[in-house]
């Protein structure tokens, strides 16, 4: 996902960060070649990061990492408990709610053990804005915010209280609960960002203040702050405010039903939101704009405007929903990591009782060393096998979980792949069929798309029984139940369940099975090696081409052939057909899609009943897809 940095993230800057330090870099940096010492240069290094953040993030995050790889080596904790922190509030602005959530955390901690009031102030900080603009999640949100306030009203820290009153004015505004105690934090942080004179912190408060009277339906007063938080960032030049504040004023008009000037505000909100890339300001100002026009009657606009909106909104949850999966999985991995540290803390602290009842006893039967040497060696000896088992189970762990992310990211594949290629055709199918019920459409018209809407159904009913014969596989194996089987009987079946896909390509289908051909062999598995071989080979020949099934029996190997004249394949192309991280969608000759999941299946099926699905293809001439297998294959389960 782009770095779409969110209105709301301009409250970071509430912090101490203004226009007018900008001006500090270059000490900064020349303090940075004079530094004498370790934690000198860390502190320079952190102070760089914190001025980088606002404009050129990728800088600070160098500068942080930089300071966190030296605060370690050189074991300075404040230094290591502040780059922690400035790593954290960039992947913030990155958008990258978890990882700064994983960091910050680990700054808090760090700062908790040391007692690090500041620290701790900073993390909550981050902690605070992540939840709140980034994941939304208001109640965890609110409980970072107010700790950070408590702290940094011990440390009396006027400017940061200032931010902070903003911060949770916000929270307290946007959710429509404790709306007296809103006013009083907005008319306190007014007054702090007043008395500084500090013109940002000043816009966001009454921002904030404003934000209030909207939702208790005050229209007057609404405007009238909003309208001086943009006088105050204009001053400062503070874009994101200002496009913020027209789209919150378009709503105000839009609630008194003065459409016209609504239409204005929003119209300059979108465009000057999608100049500086704030994806929430812009979508909230499509969903504006749609109801202005639809309420003065151009409901074409209010349509294009309402499928931005929505476009738009689609992407943001979709990228919030990831990164609280994503924490999910980080907080599950931290747990067990926990567990295991308590579990090794306490065989070390076994240890240790058993070092030190050796020693008291060492020390008091002298004149029993034979046996203490001897005990001390045993023991020695069970301490190893112990370590060696606790090896080995760390070993054996390691190798489950990466079995479990290879399972997982070809799960992740398929799905992914699979569900764009069901989702198409239903939508066609779905749209079609509310064409002809609203009379869009004539039934003959109906019947012109009959063809290519039965190719897709037919498509989609084969990924879905791959889909499902997949999963079957994943969850309880394969099963083996060999009957006797006439091949060319099962060709003819095969042919017919795609001849009208054949058909709408003028391909002609040609089976070479002899009639006398009797295999031994699982009936499901045979449908479904054919089944996708024939299909894939369709799926891949030009019109007017050529399908061919043949079978026939070489040293008691039989072999089964599926020869197409289509498009044909590099032998870069075959070695990439079933590797699980090359999977995509692939177009064939007619525009059907393909995920591969299929061939992916035969190969394991084959392979299970010790055969083998060999490939030959020339680009231009077609492709041969050969099945090789024993006459009596061996049961599989």
């Amino acid at each position: 996902m782009d770095n779409s940095r969110l209105i709301v993230l301009v409250y970071l800057l509430g912090v101490g960060q203004s226009l007018a330090q900008l001006s500090e870099i270059d000490s900064l940096k020349h303090e940075l070649k004079r530094a004498a010492t370790p934690q000198a240069r860390i502190d320079i290094l952190n102070s760089l990061s914190n001025r980088y953040l606002a404009y050129q993030p990728e800088q600070a995050s160098h500068y942080a990492n930089e300071a966190l790889q030296l605060a370690r080596k050189t074991n300075y904790p404040h230094g290591e408990i502040l780059a922690l922190n400035r790593l954290g509030e960039y992947e913030f602005r990155q958008s990258n709610y978890a990882q700064a959530v994983e960091l910050t955390t680990e700054s808090l901690k760090l700062a908790v053990r040391h007692r690090d009031s500041l620290g701790m102030a900073l993390a909550y900080r981050v902690l605070g804005n992540t939840h709140t603009f980034g994941l939304k999640q208001y109640d965890q949100a609110l409980q970072y915010q107010l700790k950070a306030m408590e702290l940094y009203q011990l440390l009396k820290d006027k400017r940061n209280i200032a931010g902070f009153c903003g911060n949770i004015t916000w929270i307290y505004a946007s959710t429509n609960q404790n709306l007296e105690e809103a006013h009083r934090l907005a008319d306190l942080g007014i007054h702090l960002s007043d008395s500084l004179n500090d013109k940002q912190l000043l816009s966001f408060n009454y921002n904030s203040k404003g934000l209030i009277y909207t939702q208790q339906n005050k229209p007057d007063s609404a405007l009238k702050f909003l309208n001086l938080s943009t006088r105050e960032a204009e001053k400062v030049k503070d874009f994101a405010v200002i496009s913020y504040n027209k789209s919150l004023i378009g709503n105000v008009y839009l609630q008194q039903g003065q459409y016209k000037k609504a239409l204005n505000y929003f119209t300059e909100a979108a465009n000057e939101s999608r100049q500086l890339n704030l994806r929430e300001v812009l979508k909230e100002s499509y969903l504006g704009l749609s109801k202005a026009y639809a309420n003065l009657g151009n409901f074409q606009q209010a349509l294009q405007n309402h499928i931005g909106y929505t476009q738009l909104k689609d992407s943001l949850i979709n990228w919030e929903t990831s990164q609280k999966a994503l924490m999910a999985k980080l907080a599950f991995e931290e747990e067990k990591r926990e567990a295991r540290i308590v579990e090794l803390e306490q065989a070390n602290e076994q240890a240790r009782r058993e070092q030190l009842i050796f020693s008291i006893g060492f020390a008091m039967t002298f004149i029993l060393m034979a046996a203490v040497i001897g005990l001390v060696v045993r023991n020695n000896w069970l301490r190893q096998q112990a370590n060696q088992v606790l090896k080995e189970k760390n070993e054996e762990i390691e190798t489950q979980n990466e079995k479990l992310k290879q399972a997982n990211d070809i799960k992740d594949k398929f799905f992914s792949i699979i569900g764009h290629d069901l989702r198409s055709p239903l939508v066609s199918l779905k749209g079609l069929l509310g064409m002809l019920l609203r009379n869009e459409i004539t039934e003959e018209e109906f019947k012109l798309f009959a063809p290519k809407l039965n190719q897709l159904v037919i498509g989609t009913n084969e990924t879905l029984e791959n889909l499902l014969q997949w999963a079957h596989s994943q969850l309880n194996g394969y099963t083996y139940n060999p009957v006797s089987l006439s091949l060319n009987e099962l060709t003819v079946k095969c042919f017919a369940l795609f001849a009208d896909a054949a058909r709408a390509k003028s391909i002609s289908l040609v089976n070479d099975v002899p009639a006398e051909t009797i295999w031994k062999a699982d009936r499901n598995h045979i449908d479904l090696l054919l089944r996708n071989l024939v299909h894939n080979a369709i799926k891949y020949t030009h019109n007017g081409g050529t399908v061919t099934v043949s079978a026939g029996n070489k040293d008691g190997i039989n072999e089964l052939c599926v020869t197409d004249t289509g498009i044909g394949m590099t032998s870069e192309q075959v070695a990439q057909l079933f590797n699980v991280a090359e999977l995509k969608t692939q177009r064939g000759t007619g525009g059907e899609r393909g995920t591969g999941l299929g061939l992916m299946l035969c190969r394991e099926m084959v392979s299970l009943q010790g055969g083998k699905l060999l490939i030959e293809s020339t680009p231009g001439k077609g492709s041969v897809f050969k099945v090789q297998m024993a006459e009596r294959p061996g049961p599989v389960t």
